[in-house]
């Protein structure tokens, strides 16, 4: 009993000291103290640039529109996780974790990684990348930081379960593996099977997740991967009345209901934690487009009819905001705040499930189980 109030009288000074290092320097408070991204291409905020990988992106006219020019987004500006980063109250960019040389990790850490996946076998043949169970890997090394600077597990423990975590993947697995001929598991699963696969995977690294002291997750959902530019050039006589190709979204459909079950199975298990579904498949669809006048090509001069990058130092289009796609698969900044202002406070009853992330946010977990947690095992 005393010890636990002496570790909630040290997260206090640890809360205090933040804002006050706020407060100081004119800047706003957020409304955690720190958020932790996972993820693939969609989330990547330059870890890739440390790998040896022809995957990234450090190169104009990525970054355009971006205060600090080609950092490693897929993006002419911020990705999905700088408008969720925004809206929590950071008021400066989450460090990268890069190849773990960072000092500011309090605030929290992208892990997230261009090409990477839920399979440890997808993407092999772009040589490095960050896949989950690496990025996992790398959070435990963060934790271990945290613990240490803040004076002890315990209040490590109590600081961490306040954050906010989300994880972005599974895009990879079927773009750059079960959709490809130079991978096998196409002719080894059926897309049902292949389904149920990733989902087993993923499961145990959520709960490998949770072990490190997460317990607020978000966990996002595919998006509609058949509407992406590349993969209608790609797919030209398997497009639906959308003009998307339909097989590849029917695919990751499955993916994402097998998802939704095996979230409320965690929820069920661990009462203590919230793993909320976000649905971006439904998120990614006609509302949020509504306001853009190109939904089908990409905003950029991508390499060849049916590719994803942008031709290095290429002239972009001009009217970028009018645009869903920035190159041949990852959103403009445009369509990544349309896309993060519903993940963060739902705009239709089905955006997310059972929480919004700005419901995540306010949650009060009872019953936290954090005695378990041993950080210096991690």
């Amino acid at each position: 009993m005393a010890s636990g109030r002496k570790a909630l009288w040290a997260l206090s000074v640890v809360l205090l000291v933040s804002n006050w290092q706020h407060w100081t320097y004119g800047k706003a408070t957020p409304q955690v103290p720190c958020y932790f991204v996972f993820g693939d291409s969609l989330f990547d905020n330059g870890n890739n640039n440390y790998l040896n990988t022809p995957v990234k992106v450090n190169y104009l006219p990525y970054g355009i529109d971006f205060p600090l020019g080609a950092t490693g987004r897929c993006s002419n500006g911020l990705n999905i996780a700088d408008t969720i980063a925004e809206q929590l109250g950071f008021d400066s960019f989450i460090t990268d974790f890069g190849v773990g040389g960072f000092t500011n990790f309090l605030d929290g850490v992208n892990y997230g990684s261009s090409g990477a996946g839920i399979l440890d076998e997808t993407g092999y043949l772009s040589r490095d990348l960050f896949t989950m169970n690496i990025q996992l890997y790398n959070h435990k090394i963060t934790v271990s930081r945290i613990a240490k600077q803040l004076g002890g597990d315990d209040v490590a423990k109590k600081y961490l379960s306040k954050c906010i975590y989300v994880s972005d993947m599974g895009h990879n697995d079927y773009l750059n593996n079960y959709f490809l001929d130079t991978y096998n598991s196409s002719k080894l699963y059926s897309p049902d099977e292949y389904a149920k696969h990733l989902i087993k995977t993923y499961k145990t690294q959520l709960e490998d997740l949770y072990s490190t002291g997460a317990r607020k997750i978000a966990v996002f959902g595919l998006i509609r991967v058949g509407c992406m530019p590349s993969n209608i050039q790609q797919y030209p006589n398997e497009l639906d009345d959308s003009s998307c190709a339909y097989r590849l979204n029917d695919d990751v459909k499955i993916f994402n209901s097998l998802l939704q079950i095996m979230l409320e199975e965690l929820n069920e298990k661990h009462k203590d934690a919230v793993f909320t579904y976000i649905n971006s498949y439904d998120i990614d669809s006609h509302v949020t487009n509504a306001g853009f006048k190109n939904t089908r090509e990409s905003c950029c001069q991508v390499l060849k009819s049916g590719a994803v990058p942008c031709q290095s130092l290429s002239v972009p289009c001009a009217n970028r905001s009018e645009y869903v796609y920035w190159d041949g698969a990852h959103f403009t900044e445009a369509k990544a705040w349309a896309f993060g202002k519903r993940a963060f406070k739902r705009q239709l009853p089905g955006d997310a499930h059972p929480y919004d992330i700005s419901e995540l946010v306010k949650l009060e977990l009872h019953g936290n189980d954090l005695n378990n947690v041993n950080l210096a095992q991690l």
